[in-house]
Order: structure tokens, then sequence, then C-alpha cells
């Protein structure tokens, strides 16, 4: 019944998704307005908890604070892949593309699929975070769109569009030490998207129909 294949439909969602969050910007200002800098946020793909623990390496030894991550930063991973049986299509739909060997190529119809990614936001103060957020929530209402490749029969008509839609946001803050003593905060907002992907089965070949019988009769009037 299964056959050995790979489309990388799983893949390209990731590079697709970690795509939208790779050019934001954040500035700082001094008192009277003047810009001070302007700050490019790291992306990588990691869980909230490797993270965590990375922005915390080493906090019992003085060195602590040598070897941290630099804040702002951006990270991100998939925390589920659920079946949407609400875009279920027929299943004995196909779709053909013929070969330079003169035999067709087919797949089955798609298999609707969410993939649920969790997008980190790391920073040090809560200016930081407010701007990020703003640079991200306008585009999501709650939904954007994009478009991607598949790949699957090798030809420039096949696209597939998928919704990724914006779900929650949630702010979470950590404190290592007593509060009151200036303690080192790591401020964390967390946003849920549901990308709506749909992923193909294998490819199978058949050849190409170049012959037909037609037996043409007319009817009595």
């Amino acid at each position: 019944m299964f056959k050995t294949f790979y489309h990388s439909i799983i893949k390209k969602m990731v590079v697709s998704f970690g795509t939208l969050f790779n050019n934001i910007y954040i500035e700082r200002y001094d008192t009277s307005g003047t810009k001070l800098q302007k700050i490019k946020v790291p992306l990588s793909y990691s869980s909230k908890e490797r993270m965590f623990y990375r922005l915390n390496v080493g906090a019992e030894t003085p060195q602590a604070f040598d070897t941290q991550i630099v804040l702002p930063r951006l990270g991100f991973n998939i925390t589920a892949i659920n079946y949407d049986s609400e875009r279920k299509r027929t299943l004995i739909q196909k779709r053909y593309a013929e070969s330079e060997d003169s035999t067709t190529k087919y797949h089955f119809s798609e298999v609707p699929y969410n993939i649920q990614f969790s997008l980190y936001i790391y920073v040090r103060n809560i200016d930081d975070g407010l701007q990020i957020l703003e640079q991200i929530l306008p585009y999501f209402n709650p939904q954007f769109n994009i478009t991607i490749k598949p790949g699957i029969l090798n030809d420039t008509n096949e696209l597939l569009d998928v919704p990724i839609v914006l779900t929650s946001i949630t702010p979470n803050e950590t404190y290592e030490g007593v509060v009151k003593d200036d303690p080192h905060r790591i401020v964390i907002w967390e946003l849920i998207f549901n990308a709506k992907a749909m992923l193909y089965g294998p490819v199978n070949t058949g050849n190409l129909i170049k012959d037909a019988d037609i037996n043409l009769f007319k009817l009595e009037d």
C-alpha cells in the first residue's frame, strides 16, 4: 500500500513562514528623540524551552552575561500538525501533467492539514517587544496569504495558496532572583499561527491515450 516519496511541503512551509519575519528591525532613541541605533532582530528555528535555556545559560556563574544570547530575538517552531476535515476534498479527483517520455504523471487530491507555528519574541524591555508586535500584527486580519510552489508534477502551473491565521497572542515575563533587586528580566511574547496547508500523496505514472475506437451510428427518425 505505502511507497517511498517526499515532496518537502512541510519544509517549504517552515521556510516560507520564517521568511515572513526575517526582516524586522527595532529603533532606539534618546530623550530628545534622536535615533541612537537601528537593530535587525535575529530569527532562528528553535523551541521556547531550548531558547529559554540558552538565554539563561550559566546564570549561576559570574560570567553569565558574557555567554548569554543578545536580545531582542525571534524564534519559531512547529508545535502541532492536525487534519482539517472542513477542507476535505473528493478523494478520487486527480491532477495530470504530461512528461517528456510521452507518459502522464498524476496525483490524487491534496489532503488538508493545519500546521501550527509558535513565534516567540524575546526582549529585555517592553518597548522593544511592542515595536516588533506592531510590525507583525497589521498584516494579519486575522490571516495572511502566502503562495508556494509544491513542485509535485514539476510544472509551472502548480501553485498552492496557504492562508496563515493568527489565533492568539500571549505575553509572559520571567525574572531571575528577587524582583526588587534589579532582576534580570526577559519578556516573551508568544504568537500562535495556523497555516492551512495541503499535503500530497505519491505521484503515479500512466500511458497517454493515443488511439480510441468509436462506433458511430445514426438513429432512425
